[in-house]
């Protein structure tokens, strides 16, 4: 049975419409943007109904049109070319159950007509067929698109939204329900995780979750954990070492503003001023300059460097001051500019201050 997670007042008003309308016949159209769930709505309404059917689901944008109208009603052996049996079609299948259409906004204009006449009537006629058939199929569908927009444009037809939109139902954004996150956190955690503790994040790092907006909302945290779950099972994370090609592109740029914040940056921001008040007072060096100096061994070093290793150290680390210096003591943007990871550079830096 379909399963609803979340303590916030968004999610307990939404469990209680579901509870009262899902007894009824009535169609239901769930609005809420791509990645919050109004799948899981549309199953918790079928599995609450007593329906005795099956939940059919079937997305309107991704059934080429022109295949979409004997995909619903259905169509004879031979009414088109490759239609070598009869096909039932998703409504009839669906027969004494639900069928959500999900992406109601993409269907075609041309059948939109057709599912009007069985919101109306109830009945089917499949293609290449003249006989019609009763289903008792229970309509829900779903959209992330503003409907009165397109019907304004006359993309969609008014009749047909006063007919889906009986039972409205909106599923929030997860960045409105920002306590959320850290319950879908525990949920797919524990789903993906088969470690005897299942991987978490350690404190700090929860502040980038609760921050990052979540584009792509429940859908994008569950592959978000997915992926925490396969690289890190049964650790607890620290999201800032986490490399960024692993983290979603907004929470990497939020950790990129967030560097001041890092537990480290006390400590290299008394490493950048040494580095500063240690730098003679000749102009600014590019970092290209600083290489041709250092070929050339005219940069300026400390004492007199006898090996070789003694002298790269060196340079490394006056190309290291130069970088953190132009980046105004960003760790990440220094990273960046040298060529470096920034867990890297963190470590190099580290080192100095032993």
């Amino acid at each position: 049975m379909a399963m609803f997670i979340g303590s916030s007042s968004q999610t307990a008003s939404l469990i209680t419409a579901v509870s009262k309308v899902a007894p009824t016949d009535v169609p239901v159209l769930i609005r809420g943007p791509t990645g919050v769930g109004k799948e899981l709505v549309a199953k918790r309404l079928h599995d609450l109904s007593g329906r005795t059917g099956r939940f059919v689901a079937i997305n309107c944008s991704a059934i080429p049109s022109e295949l979409m109208e004997s995909e619903l009603f259905g169509h004879t052996k031979g009414a088109f070319s490759g239609a070598v049996s009869s096909f039932v079609g998703k409504i009839r299948h669906a027969e004494n159950g639900t069928l959500f259409l999900d992406e109601i906004g993409d269907m075609d204009s041309s059948l939109q007509s057709k599912m009007l006449r069985f919101l109306q009537e109830g009945v089917v006629n499949p293609v290449g067929s003249n006989e019609e058939f009763v289903a008792n199929t229970r309509i829900i569908s779903a959209t992330h698109q503003p409907l009165e927009d397109m019907i304004a444009r006359g993309d969609f037809r008014e009749d047909l939204f006063f007919r889906l939109n009986v039972i409205p139902l909106s599923v929030a954004a997860l960045s409105t329900r920002a306590e959320e996150i850290a319950e879908f956190f525990e949920f797919f955690a524990t789903k993906f995780d088969s470690s005897v503790r299942p991987f978490s994040i350690e404190e700090r790092s929860w502040e980038l979750m609760r921050n990052y907006s979540w584009p792509g909302n429940v859908r994008e945290l569950e592959g978000f954990c997915q992926r925490l779950a396969a690289l890190y099972p049964g650790e607890i994370i620290n999201l800032y070492k986490v490399p960024s090609d692993y983290l979603p592109s907004g929470m990497n740029n939020t950790i990129l503003r967030s560097d001041a914040d890092d537990p480290k940056v006390d400590e290299l921001a008394n490493i950048k001023k040494e580095a500063t008040s240690n730098r003679s007072s000749s102009p600014e060096t590019s970092v290209d300059e600083l290489i041709d100096l250092i070929a050339l061994e005219k940069s300026p070093v400390n004492g007199d460097l006898k090996n070789l290793k003694d002298r790269v150290d060196n340079y490394e680390r006056k190309l290291i001051e130069f970088a953190l210096e132009k980046q105004s003591g960003n760790v990440s943007r220094a990273a960046k500019s040298l060529g470096v990871k920034r867990t890297t550079l963190i470590e190099k830096i580290s080192r100095w201050a032993k």
